[in-house]
């Protein structure tokens, strides 16, 4: 099993990363994008889910995944009920430097080393990357002592500057949302009080206006 090789593997880790290791379940309704699941003997990371039904009427939830370790893609289908092992990873902060040729380049700010991942890891919604901002906090996910990392994902908040936000037309009363430019020339809707040139703070998760920074 899995997780009788990784504990093996591990009994010389430091106490924090051992601590990284445990396991924990979860239904297949609360698996999320980028997770990493004890599945089938090998660690699996969860890209995508649907939920459907059998035609008995009993609710099932299509999965996909992508083997941590050969890059391999599957399928398996769970009932609500059934149970998931989550694998709880080492989480570590670095630095986006940029992207090229479908990879995300990053710096470890500790070691100035360089990490490169392919930009399908990312956790979450691809539309997202957009989002991506030169020197932005990315948080990586790794497996000790192997594979090493697995994904990694934006921050769940982050500061940007305006360079432009449409001008309105119609003069509706009340609160206004229009769409606006971000220096990374990403776009989201802001208050129509927001000028070019604030800074405002983007739930990075709904790609939503939270406040002026």
């Amino acid at each position: 099993m899995l997780r009788l090789a990784v504990s093996r593997l591990t009994t010389r880790l430091p106490a924090h990363v051992l601590a990284a290791q445990r396991w924990y379940k979860v239904g297949p309704n609360a698996a999320r994008l980028g997770m990493v699941i004890d599945h089938n003997g090998s660690p699996q990371i969860v890209v995508a889910k649907d939920h459907g039904g059998t035609g008995r009427g009993q609710a099932v939830i299509k999965l996909t995944f992508k083997n941590a370790i050969t890059g391999a893609k599957s399928q398996d289908r769970f009932r609500a009920n059934d149970s998931l092992e989550v694998m709880l990873m080492v989480q570590k902060e670095y630095q986006f430097l940029y992207t090229d040729s479908g990879k995300v380049h990053l710096m470890d700010m500790t070691s100035f080393e360089e990490l490169s991942m392919d930009l399908d890891t990312f956790e979450g919604d691809k539309d997202r990357l957009a989002l991506l901002e030169d020197g932005m906090a990315i948080t990586v996910q790794t497996l000790e002592p192997e594979p090493g990392p697995i994904s990694w994902r934006l921050p769940a908040r982050h500061v940007f500057k305006v360079k432009s936000v449409e001008s309105r037309i119609s003069k509706d009363k009340g609160a206004t949302y229009l769409p606006a430019v971000l220096e990374n020339n990403a776009r989201v809707m802001v208050p129509d009080f927001i000028k070019p040139g604030e800074s405002i703070t983007v739930d990075l998760e709904k790609a939503e206006y939270v406040g002026r920074a």
